[in-house]
């Protein structure tokens, strides 16, 4: 018996043995080098820490579904829109609840690419059994997306550099903050989908002129399509594609399959994003639209020139030069400045010349409200991008010195993007890319020679002989420098993803536990109180049960009203009509007896205003006030509004008593009866986001208690959220919601006020003409 059993052992070890050589030597027939696995290793291991930097907040715990900031609420509602009415539904969509009374042409004035694919990803979830709602699919488009983006980066970095440098490139897409701040889970905005198509252009579009490939260069076109689809910033991408041509042009690296590849790229995407509505036929009749197509006709023009230099005389070929490119330029130029003149093209939009000319924001005040388009401070500027601002600078070294075809196509995309990221800091997401390749360029170029040397390959040369040997603890201490270097990025890549990026400005707050749920009470008091859904019939076909109440607050807070507390708004982050934004402004810094003729105008039942307890990093209207101010003044002069009258430029100076009498101050600072005193005695409110407080904010400029108002004759609280102070319910709201009441005599008041700006207007006109 024992001897049967030794007998079976051996027959199955023996089966083992011979089972595991077969194996080992089938993969060696595809003799799979270690570096390759090392390298797809790390490529997988890259893959994998990108998605769970991105999915971090979950891990932390708040809630999934969550959406951050203020704009994704809208590619939510949108999406929401589609997958109940079907796309060519969405397409003619007209919202009436927001923009009010005037609404707005949702389904041609929103890029599609984003509710598309929070559609894609709902319908897929679904399909695999997973129950999601649409906003919880949205939750992670990008995470999804920005995952995949990561491993686009790798094939661009790849083909421009090497594999090494596509690793690279991929690593830090995976953890950079500039990337991972807009494709994080929640945030589900046009970056999060744009970014990957702005990679995958130009990534296709290197593979066509570098390859000579006709079908890189259509796939080229359709992701520049898509791109014009999802983001406003394929303004960029459409715009830097003649630039490059240029500087080829200029270098001497034009060659005829750069001219197939620029011409094939831009004529698919140009004939495609017609059928964008919004960019349609109208961006292509812009500067911005016509610059790259009529670029076409300057290279064709310059490789004719080229085979002709080399068929004519020196002399005979510069005459022809010369007298060519006089004759062209008259024509071209005096062909722009008629199109100009008849207005069959358009001039350069007001963001677009921001960028380009970042003093003009002085005069666009709707512009430079918005923080994400200040330039770029060098705190913010390192906090996006960690170490690789020591890296930069090497890989425009190492691309300068080097000028091959794609050194000068990273070099040109490089600088491009700093100076536009540095011009508006939203546009860190397009330094984000062209920053990882010039890094991976710099740390290439670099630990080569290290690399060479450690395997006995350094290339023998008078430089090199001359040279101490280069050393296997020399090649270790390079290696471990970037690795540090490295390290450093992803550990603020982990602390950004666990702090700044993973908090929903909805739900601010340290932590899940101590997170302020002032928006979320709110949103449903308003689906309670004042949600037009309840004045839509059965099947939505329209309203049944009269007009649902309008609710009037500055534009911020647009979105969050019209999608989360269903309630019709005046304006949102849009900002499609500078024109109703000032008059916004204008009831806001109106004192109560001026601004209710403009409010009964526009049907306004409700005031919103978010006081913070004068917590300024909360979103406090007080730090709001001065651009609603400037607005007004700007778009809607005949309102009066003038900045001086309501603040102190001057050093020390601040709001003035004509600020005190407005009714978002007065709304704000109203000291109901059921409020109670400060406890402290100080007039400011503490800083709390749960259960204990931080220490007191001694910067709080104005104060709500030393201008309290004590009553109010034609508004009503009905609502006031007490997040900020837990143990003091009431004292210092985050959120307040006011009821007009509208006086007898408001339609007498209506008339006289309409008459009263009618004749500004007309002063005004008499004065510009005279002008």
């Amino acid at each position: 018996m024992a001897s049967n059993e030794i007998d079976l052992f051996e027959a199955i070890q023996e089966w083992f043995s011979r089972k595991t050589n077969d194996l080992r030597d089938h993969f060696d027939e595809y003799d799979v080098s270690k570096a390759t696995i090392f390298h797809r290793i790390s490529l997988s291991l890259t893959i994998f820490i990108a998605f769970i930097l991105r999915i971090y907040p979950v891990l932390l715990g708040w809630d999934a579904g969550l959406i951050k900031a203020f704009d994704p609420w809208m590619q939510v509602r949108a999406a929401e829109y589609m997958i109940e009415n079907g796309f060519w539904e969405f397409l003619t969509w007209h919202d009436t609840f927001a923009w009010y009374p005037f609404g707005r042409q949702t389904g041609s004035r929103l890029y599609i690419g984003v509710p598309i694919a929070i559609s894609i990803v709902y319908y897929i979830l679904n399909f695999l059994g997973f129950n999601v709602s649409v906003q919880m699919a949205a939750y992670f488009v990008p995470v999804i997306f920005g995952t995949i983006t990561v491993y686009a980066s790798y094939l661009l970095g790849k083909e421009l550099i090497s594999k090494r440098g596509g690793l690279f490139t991929a690593m830090i897409m995976a953890v950079t903050p500039a990337f991972l701040s807009r494709s994080i889970a929640g945030f589900v905005d046009n970056e999060s989908v744009g970014v990957l198509f702005t990679i995958l252009t130009f990534y296709f579009f290197a593979r066509a002129f570098l390859r000579d490939s006709n079908r890189s260069a259509v796939i080229a076109g359709l992701s520049m399509f898509a791109l014009g689809s999802s983001w406003g910033a394929f303004r960029f991408a459409f715009d830097l594609m003649p630039i490059i041509a240029l500087i080829f042009v200029i270098t001497g690296k034009f060659t005829p399959r750069f001219l197939r590849a620029y011409v094939t790229t831009i004529s698919v995407s140009s004939i495609l994003m017609i059928m964008v509505p919004r960019v349609g036929g109208n961006f292509l009749a812009g500067f911005e639209g016509l610059a790259p197509i009529a670029f076409i006709a300057f290279l064709v023009l310059f490789g004719i020139l080229q085979d002709l230099s080399r068929k004519l005389s020196g002399e005979a070929f510069r005459r022809i030069i010369v007298v060519g490119f006089f004759f062209l330029a008259i024509i071209l130029g005096g062909l722009f400045l008629i199109l100009v003149a008849t207005g069959i093209v358009d001039n350069i939009g007001d963001k677009f010349i921001s960028v380009l000319l970042p003093t003009s924001r002085n005069d666009l005040p709707l512009i430079d409200s918005v923080s994400e388009h200040l330039p770029l401070a060098w705190g913010s500027l390192y906090a996006n991008l960690s170490t690789l601002v020591f890296f930069i600078p090497l890989g425009v070294f190492f691309a300068i010195k080097k000028p091959t075809e794609k050194n000068i196509f990273i070099l040109t995309f490089g600088l491009t993007t700093i100076y536009f990221s540095g011009s508006m800091v939203r546009l860190m997401l397009i330094l984000a890319p062209s920053a990882a390749i010039l890094t991976a360029l710099a740390i290439d170029n670099l630990l080569l020679p290290f690399a060479y040397a450690t395997h006995g390959r350094v290339k023998l040369t008078k430089i090199t002989m001359e040279l101490p040997s280069i050393g296997g603890q020399n090649a270790f201490g390079s290696y471990g420098v970037v690795f540090f270097l490295m390290i450093i990025m992803l550990s603020g890549g982990v602390a950004a993803a666990g702090t700044r990026f993973s908090t929903p400005e909805i739900t601010p707050g340290g932590s899940p536990e101590e997170s302020l749920q002032d928006w979320l009470n709110a949103f449903e008091w308003m689906r309670k109180n004042t949600g037009y859904k309840s004045y839509l019939g059965e099947n939505n076909e329209g309203l049944v049960n009269g007009q649902p109440p309008v609710m009037l607050s500055w534009w911020d807070y647009g979105y969050y009203i019209t999608t989360e507390g269903e309630t019709i708004s005046l304006v949102d982050n849009a900002t499609s009509n500078s024109t109703q934004i000032g008059a916004v402004g204008t009831m806001l810094m109106y004192n109560t007896t001026a601004a209710l003729p403009l409010m009964y105008m526009y049907n306004v039942n409700h005031v919103l205003v978010v006081p913070a307890a004068g917590q300024l990093g909360l979103g406090s209207d007080i730090g709001k006030s001065i651009w609603m101010i400037r607005i007004s003044e700007r778009y809607t002069p005949e309102f009066g509004i003038v900045e001086g009258d309501y603040f102190d430029t001057n050093p020390g100076g601040g709001y003035v008593d004509k600020y005190f009498d407005s009714v978002l101050w007065q709304l704000m600072s109203y000291h109901a009866p059921d409020m109670g005193e400060d406890p402290g005695g100080t007039g400011r409110p503490p800083f709390c986001t749960g259960g204990g407080c931080s220490g007191s904010v001694q910067n709080l400029v104005p104060d709500f208690r030393s201008e309290a108002v004590d009553s109010l004759e034609f508004f009503q609280e009905v609502y006031r959220s007490d997040g900020i102070i837990p143990s003091a319910a009431g004292l210092y709201p985050f959120i307040r919601i006011f009821e007009v009441l509208y006086p007898e005599d408001i339609e007498q008041r209506v008339n006289e006020f309409q008459e009263t700006i009618a004749q500004a207007k007309a002063n005004l006109d008499a004065e510009n003409s005279e002008d």
